[in-house]
């Protein structure tokens, strides 16, 4: 993954009360959950900027209370994909 550097001034730390890699995933956190509300990337794109697996990104998105993105497109995808499995 390509990534962008984003300068904040160390004094976010101390706003936050966080160590720099707390101030980090939280900053990501911010930017990938706000950025999946939006539509703007998927669930797996915002579980890729955190670190995390969608199993994961789920259950973050059941604690903060924000719904999942899941239209019809989707759930054809799905579907097609159960019935492949299941042959």
């Amino acid at each position: 993954m390509n990534e962008l550097h984003v300068t904040f001034p160390k004094s976010l730390e101390i706003t936050l009360n966080k160590s720099e890699s707390e101030t980090v995933s939280t900053i990501k956190e911010i930017v990938a959950l706000h950025l999946y509300k939006n539509g703007t990337i998927s669930l797996g794109k915002a579980g890729e900027i955190m670190g995390l697996s969608k199993q994961e990104m789920l259950h973050l998105l059941s604690i903060r209370r924000i719904p999942i993105n899941y239209d019809v497109d989707d759930l054809e995808s799905d579907l097609e994909t159960l019935d492949r499995v299941l042959g």
